[in-house]
Parts: structure tokens; C-alpha cells; sequence
């Protein structure tokens, strides 16, 4: 089985994916300044988001023996 990735969306969704963990550790206090925890909590939801269809994004191709799964034939 090998998977190729499209690099340029593999990193959009490790940053994102480290917004979010930065947002829900309470890390990005010292570089944002939410107005309440709903707006932290959207803000954590809209990264969440962008870095789970990135990361689905970045799925190039899939190939099982001479099978292609996900891709370019």
C-alpha cells in the first residue's frame, strides 16, 4: 500500500490542527485576546475544521498493488 500526500495542504492542516490544540490549551491567550469563550470556542471549531479538510485534501493518491484507490490513474 502506498499513500502519497500534497505537501502544500499537508502543512495548512498541521498549522491548523496546532491552532487548535494551541486554543484549546489556552496557549494562543498570550498572542489573542478572545471576548468570551464562545468566540474561543468558534475559533477552535473554524481551525478544527480547515485542518480536517485540509488533511483529507492532502490525500493524493492511494495505490494497492496495481490498484489505484484515490488519485490520478
Amino acid at each position: 500500500m502506498k499513500i502519497t500526500f500534497d505537501i502544500k495542504f499537508l502543512l495548512i492542516a498541521i498549522a491548523s490542527f496546532a491552532v487548535a490544540a494551541m486554543t484549546v490549551t489556552e496557549t494562543i491567550d498570550k498572542y489573542i485576546t478572545f471576548a468570551g469563550e464562545a468566540n474561543a470556542a468558534g475559533f477552535f471549531l473554524m481551525a478544527a475544521t480547515l485542518g480536517m479538510i485540509t488533511a483529507i485534501m492532502s490525500i493524493d493518491q492511494v495505490k494497492i498493488g496495481n490498484r489505484i484507490l484515490v488519485g490520478k490513474k
